[in-house]
């Protein structure tokens, strides 16, 4: 994304090189999608702005904005579209539904609260809805209908030409396929590489808290000090893995956490750490699937929100890391400990 976007810094942002620009919140679907939206603005001769990386202002500015109790990601969402908000020619805040899936009849529904996010923050913050580009997105849809949705949206608004629309899309769509393909083999170079004796932890969750230094308080950093090898779950391709025991999984993410578990599952030297956050409805049935697929493996399931800090999170992950090599050195002599869940 290199060239393709600017950081909000201080004050107004209008135009970037005669572009005019075009804001978006660094949190919810932004850190999913984030290369699409960077990619398409691009082509249409916009300029993407982003917010900076959540700080304690973003945090403190959104919570004080809330108008409703939510989980914290919502909540720091709220004070990036507090501090955007006027700052750029155009604030783009999309009505996301869903996202693609492997298999066709898989719904792939975002929740509800990433849905409503623009419900949400115009109403809390009085936006003015004139320079708000809000459109109903299905991102399950194939790229001519998706093309055809946005044009009924967005063309008139930002005096665009639908055809122009439609190319935009189907570029910025091979961008973000191409970054997702790079990832996967970033990911299988790592996992080639790493040592099979010693344990390899995959963390799950949703990106905007896998990617949010805020938001999962450092957590690679943290488990990198106590030696501790981890890799995210959107590195790890698991397109081709069968669902078909939760067939009635509802949320996108949701079957994509749970088909990354059962590769942890079958592989005897990778380990689960699933991050959540308080008052997560959707994870709060997940966590059920989760712990039913790993049966007596050993995972963790972190939960964190804006009250957490990071001695309680190291200490529950040299607790993990204990209990990982345990694990393995029963492992090598054939023995079966009775393991508990880690909290």
């Amino acid at each position: 994304m290199l060239g393709l976007f600017e950081e909000l810094k201080s004050g107004p942002l209008m135009e970037v090189d005669g572009r005019p620009t075009v804001g978006m919140q660094r949190s919810l679907y932004t850190l999913q999608t984030g290369v699409l939206w960077a990619h398409f603005f691009d082509r249409l001769g916009f300029r993407l702005v982003l917010t900076p990386p959540t700080n304690s202002q973003i945090s403190s500015e959104g919570i004080e904005a809330m108008t409703a109790e939510t989980c914290y990601p919502v909540k720091v969402s709220h004070g990036h579209v507090k501090i955007l908000a006027g700052q750029t020619r155009y604030l783009f805040l999309p009505i996301i539904i869903n996202m693609p899936t492997p298999e066709e009849k898989e719904t792939g529904f975002y929740c509800p609260l990433v849905q409503s996010n623009e419900y949400m923050v115009r109403m809390a913050l009085a936006l003015d809805s004139n320079m708000i580009l809000n459109p109903v997105i299905h991102m399950k849809y194939d790229a001519s209908t998706l093309a055809l949705e946005l044009e009924k949206q967005i063309s008139t608004k930002m005096r665009i030409k639908p055809s122009a629309i439609k190319k935009a899309l189907e570029y910025a769509l091979e961008r973000q396929d191409a970054f997702i393909n790079a990832i996967h083999k970033k990911g299988r170079e790592i996992m080639d590489a790493h040592d099979p004796e010693k344990p390899l932890v995959i963390v799950t969750g949703r990106p905007y808290n896998l990617y949010d230094d805020r938001l999962n308080l450092r957590l690679g950093r943290q488990l990198a000090k106590i030696g501790v090898a981890a890799m995210p779950m959107n590195f790890i391709d698991v397109s081709q893995v069968d669902l078909s025991d939760f067939p009635s999984m509802y949320w996108g993410l949701g079957a994509q956490i749970l088909r990354t578990a059962k590769v942890i599952k079958e592989n005897p030297n990778f380990f689960g750490l699933h991050l959540t956050n308080f008052s997560c409805g959707a994870d709060s049935f997940l966590e059920h699937f989760y712990k039913y697929i790993m049966e007596e493996k050993p995972f963790l399931i972190l939960e964190l929100d804006e009250h957490s800090a990071v001695a309680g999170m190291m200490t529950r992950l040299e607790a993990f890391q204990n209990v990982i090599r345990n694990s393995m050195q029963s492992a090598k002599i054939g023995l079966r400990p009775d393991l508990k869940v880690s909290n």
